[in-house]
């Protein structure tokens, strides 16, 4: 631990910019919270959630949890605003604090007002001074829909003196898939079980499909590029340039994964393109005047899914590995990836496997297939339906890992 501690207080500068700049773009953020300085909270469970994926991907296992045990106290933290934004939006029932910057003393301060026995770490949000303090303490400790990519378990092995202390001091992980379990136990965890995804288990809200935005955009071919980073919107931008070549009415909703690149993305297409909107500013019923959409919203993807006849998994153009496909797959969509989706690889491959999405490997190839399949509804909707199908038949993660934990 102590190389580890020398590597944090080299990353302090870093850390300290991340808050202020958090501070500054945000009004509501408790920057204080960040070093340990919580209100007092009583909470029967605490989940941590990384930011805002990791809160929806979350919802189906609280909200069967809530309904096995109504009168317990949830407590949920996360690292980033539109984590914490999230989490009053989809359970205004919790409690919420940001997990404090995981400096010794500022972890022990926040814990001292804390009165929890249950920590659920969603994914492999392993912070080591957070883990061994909670251990301390007392707390049991499970890490849910836990996935190691094989790239990210090549690093850990690289650093196995801070990396196998880490890893024994969670009393189970619910993984994944088999592959992360073996991942897993050769990085010294002391309990693993296959329990598969979670994100599987995400219900479609109920309200994405009562406003029915596709509904509300005609006939006109729409494609989403959705949590695209840097690197790659120029790629969608310039494959729509060539689809709008044969299909002058075709809209592109891009959707960047994260909130501070909004108004770069709309500059960037407004270099390409002279109709460009951002959907905050801009009605449903005026997005068919439009070449381009910024989706410059939170906790809003599945309604740009929705508004779709095809989506396109951000993060699988570049080195990113990919986000999750379950999404679009839930929503009956036709899903294009890049070649690199090391993040989502079992759920990818599978997905792949089944015809139930087509990879791109590169920028060409991508502006052939949404060229081709724009004018093929039919064959979206094979694609689609298959998707939905592989995604439906892999549920039932969630009632696995609470026959698994004991929340009492």
């Amino acid at each position: 631990m102590w190389l580890y501690r020398s590597l944090l207080v080299l990353l302090t500068p870093v850390i300290l910019s991340k808050i202020r700049r958090f501070k500054k773009t945000y009004q509501d953020y408790r920057a204080k919270e960040a070093f340990g300085f919580w209100p007092s909270v009583e909470a029967d469970l605490w989940i941590h959630c990384a930011s805002v994926g990791e809160v929806l991907a979350v919802r189906p296992l609280v909200l069967q949890w809530r309904e096995k045990y109504p009168t317990q106290r949830l407590l949920i933290t996360t690292m980033t605003p539109t984590g914490a934004e999230q989490v009053v939006k989809t359970f205004p029932f919790a409690e919420h604090r940001y997990l404090p910057m995981d400096w010794r003393s500022s972890v022990k301060r926040a814990l001292r007002k804390l009165t929890c026995k249950h920590l659920l770490i969603v994914e492999t949000e392993l912070w080591p001074n957070l883990l061994q303090l909670t251990k301390q303490r007392g707390l049991r400790v499970e890490v849910v829909n836990a996935r190691l990519s094989d790239r990210s378990f090549l690093r850990y092995q690289k650093f196995s003196a801070i990396s196998r202390p880490l890893f024994a001091l969670p009393d189970c992980f619910l993984a994944h898939a088999q592959a992360d379990a073996v991942r897993f136990e050769a990085l010294g965890a002391k309990k693993v079980l296959v329990t598969g995804s979670i994100k599987f288990d995400l219900a479609v809200p109920p309200e994405v499909f009562q406003v029915n935005w596709r509904r509300q955009l005609g006939s006109r071919f729409v494609w989403v590029g959705g949590s695209t980073h840097q690197g790659e919107d120029e790629m969608l931008l310039r494959v729509h340039k060539a689809l709008l070549q044969k299909y002058p009415d075709a809209l592109l909703v891009l959707v960047p994964r994260h909130p501070e690149r909004f108004e770069a993305v709309q500059a960037l297409a407004m270099q390409s393109f002279e109709r460009v909107a951002l959907r905050t500013q801009t009605a449903l019923d005026q997005w068919a005047n439009f070449d381009v959409v910024i989706g410059d919203s939170m906790g809003e993807l599945m309604y740009y899914y929705q508004a779709s006849d095809m989506a396109f998994v951000g993060g699988s153009l570049i080195k990113r590995g990919g986000h999750n496909p379950i999404e679009p797959a839930l929503l009956g969509k036709a899903i294009l990836v890049g070649p690199y989706t090391f993040n989502f690889m079992d759920i990818t491959e599978q997905l792949l496997q089944v015809n139930g999405a087509i990879r791109c490997q590169d920028e060409a190839q991508l502006t052939k297939v949404v060229v081709d399949l724009a004018g093929q509804s039919s064959q979206r909707f094979r694609l689609g339906q298959t998707a939905l199908r592989f995604a439906e038949k892999n549920q039932g993660a969630v009632t696995r890992v609470l026959a698994e934990i004991d929340f009492r």
